[in-house]
């Protein structure tokens, strides 16, 4: 094109390159572990890699390396297209397992939800590799592609993709990776924007319309995100929840256990020795493994030896506390100060008191327990099957780990925190917890690995937004391709409205043309050519006559006159004789001021008495000469009866009547007599030929 010679188009070039090649060497250098913290996640190996394999083929491209490029960038669109399909394809079509399965021949121990890029990167990928092989063609859509990646990366940067971590699984937000997508697209829009400019028309009809359906499909994308994000929130308290169930359910079950041991205690009439008490203890403690130590405060003592203990006579501490207290249950964590954080454990007093009635009604004592906590919870959560996806379960209180569950894979960006109201501080009114019963503040904390993250997350918003953008692209080129066609058909219109007219003025020259072949200009009637032609068509229609016109003494009209009285007087004689014969003949100009008139199928007497009807006519009109005198006609006649038509004779023969009418006085009808003797077969001296 014209424009492809500009200075500004030739520094748009240098420009191009110069994007190209520091995407190029940006790519490179974090790929081999300058930027170690990024290099090391496998996700973000795989997105340098394939954007180093796009700067490759995008640098030949400005190159003009047509054919390496292509060879470069055909192979990574159909690798980008088939990871797009398998982050997009449902669990029930490709399942996880099978795409690690077959990943895993080619890296191990990795997976490929490990090494798979995120969807928006992955998208932005595969958007300039399409448009690398698609070039400056604005016909295929590459300002759309644009646009979208640019939309993308400008979304991918934004507050609301730290809101959804799940929608970039798995994905540590890496601005090195964005500045190289973002320099390859610059690189790649300079490089084909002055190709546009012909096409600018067709282009911004069908621009808009698209970018705002991909709009449209981004903030749909999002909204669907949220609510998959939601869902996935949703499964993680369900899950929290009924942890938080089970551990709840076995603390009930010591805590009942102890209510039902403190009840005996304060309801047995029988004294409680060590033999006794050990009796009692050791189920609780063979049942219940966590429970760390259980004795009773103010009872006889049996030594040590046993978890359990006797006290005799209460301590004063103990004194103050079961005086001061109600007979009620009381938990109070306790953590030694030189205990690690998975030693916490938990101590419970239940009051001992006598029955109603009993002669000592106040409370004798306590039975006193301590939990571990790490112990409790072990098996508060139970792993699933391998390769099914496993969870990160970490259980804290205030700050400190108590117990945590590893996960086997990969760890997601994703996480669900979670208060646990499973162990109460107060004692329960009648037995259920109210809105202001407290508990001991435990968090859960649960996060899948990527594969289980992959296969409970919703493929709808990844399919929504590839669906969407796949639409807008078939709109643009939609919209592109009518504005094209429709300007092609207006410049087609407008050539075949020239051309018509051209055809309509030719048609109209040749008309004139041939009409002026055929006639005489000045009166209108055919010439000689016309006559000769028509007297041919009617060789059949015998007898034919002629009639032979001449205006007497027109030589004087011109002398005295001039050519221009001369030119009107013939037109007039012209008119008069075509007035006249009507449709009975052939009127013609013969040449000069001679005319001709052809009847057919008519004889010579009948010929005579037209002859006479146009002289009576041109002497009877207000024509003169200039002297005033009539203007008048002498009229030679001819006639053949007999085939074949010798038209020149029959001329001929007219003539030399004509020449005899002027010869008696003029003003007059002469027909050829046919049995005289004084007609040559050669006209008079003088007497023009007849040619066509």
């Amino acid at each position: 094109m014209w424009y492809t010679s500009l200075p500004v188009v030739r520094h748009y070039r240098l420009l191009s390159q110069g994007f190209t090649l520091l995407a190029l060497v940006l790519a490179a250098t974090s790929l081999m572990g300058l930027d170690t913290r990024l290099a090391s996640l496998p996700a973000n190996q795989t997105t340098l890699a394939l954007a180093l394999i796009v700067a490759i083929g995008q640098w030949r491209w400005t190159r003009q390396g047509v054919l390496t490029s292509a060879l470069v960038s055909w192979p990574l669109c159909l690798c980008l297209v088939a990871l797009l399909f398998g982050a997009c394809a449902p669990e029930d079509w490709l399942p996880v397992e099978r795409q690690s399965g077959l990943f895993s021949r080619l890296v191990t121990p990795a997976t490929l939800l490990d090494w798979r890029p995120p969807l928006v990167e992955l998208l932005v990928l595969t958007l300039l590799t399409l448009g690398v092989l698609a070039r400056t063609r604005s016909s295929l859509g590459v300002p759309l592609l644009h646009m979208s990646c640019f939309l993308l990366l400008l979304l991918d940067q934004t507050p609301l993709h730290h809101w959804l971590p799940s929608a970039a699984l798995p994905h540590d937000h890496s601005l090195i990776v964005t500045a190289i997508l973002g320099l390859l697209l610059a690189g790649q829009w300079v490089g084909v924007v002055s190709g546009w400019r012909p096409t600018r028309d067709s282009l911004r009809r069908g621009l808009w319309p698209s970018t705002l359906l991909v709009v449209t499909t981004l903030v749909l994308w999002q909204y669907l995100e949220i609510q998959a994000d939601n869902a996935l929130q949703h499964l993680g308290r369900r899950e929290g929840r009924a942890m938080e169930e089970r551990l709840a359910s076995e603390f009930n079950d010591v805590l009942h256990s102890l209510q039902q041991l403190q009840v005996f205690l304060a309801q047995s009439p029988v004294p409680l020795d060590s033999e006794r008490g050990k009796q009692l203890t050791e189920p609780l403690e063979h049942h219940f493994p966590y429970l760390t130590a259980l004795h009773l405060e103010g009872l006889q003592s049996t030594g040590s030896g046993s978890r359990s203990g006797f006290q005799s006579e209460p301590s004063p501490a103990t004194a103050r506390r079961t005086d001061s207290r109600p007979p009620r249950v009381v938990l109070e964590p306790r953590l030694a100060a030189d205990a690690s954080p998975a030693e916490l454990a938990i101590a419970l007093w239940l009051p001992l008191t006598h029955p109603e009635g009993h002669p000592l009604g106040r409370p004798f004592g306590h039975l006193a327990a301590t939990l571990s906590l790490p112990a409790m919870t072990a098996d508060m959560y139970q792993p699933g099957p391998a390769g099914a996806g496993t969870l990160q379960v970490r259980l804290a209180h205030d700050g400190h780990l108590i117990q945590e569950w590893p996960m086997r894979g990969h760890p997601s960006p994703w996480a669900v925190s979670l208060p646990l109201k499973a162990i109460p501080l107060d004692a329960l009114s009648e037995g259920a917890a109210t809105s202001a019963t407290r508990y001991l503040p435990l968090e859960l904390t649960l996060r899948p690995d990527t594969r289980l993250l992959e296969r409970l997350r919703s493929r709808l918003p990844a399919v929504t937004l590839v669906l969407g953008l796949l639409f807008s692209q078939f709109l643009y080129l939609t919209l592109f391709s009518q504005h094209q066609m429709a300007s092609q058909h207006r410049a087609i219109a407008r050539s075949n409205g020239d051309l018509r007219r051209e055809v309509r003025t030719r048609h109209r020259l040749q008309q004139q043309l041939s009409w002026l072949a055929d006639h005489d200009e000045l009166t209108g009637l055919p010439n000689r050519r016309h006559l000769q032609a028509t007297a041919q068509a009617w060789r059949e229609r015998l007898p034919l006559s002629v009639i032979l016109v001449d205006i007497d003494h027109f030589k004087h009209i011109n002398d005295c006159l001039g050519h221009a009285e001369g030119d009107r007087v013939l037109k007039a004689v012209a008119r008069l004789a075509q007035e006249t014969l009507g449709d009975n003949g052939l009127l013609g100009r013969y040449g000069g001021e001679e005319f001709l008139v052809i009847l057919p199928e008519g004889r010579q007497a009948d010929a005579c008495a037209v002859a006479e009807r146009l002289r009576r006519a041109i002497r009877q009109a207000p024509l003169a000469h200039h002297d005033g005198t009539p203007l008048t006609i002498s009229l030679g006649v001819a006639c053949q009866d007999h085939s074949p038509l010798d038209l020149t004779r029959l001329i001929q023969q007219a003539d030399q009547a004509l020449y005899l009418a002027k010869h008696q006085g003029r003003d007059r009808v002469v027909p050829f007599d046919n049995t005289a003797d004084t007609v040559d077969s050669a006209p008079p001296a003088g007497t023009p030929s007849f040619s066509a």
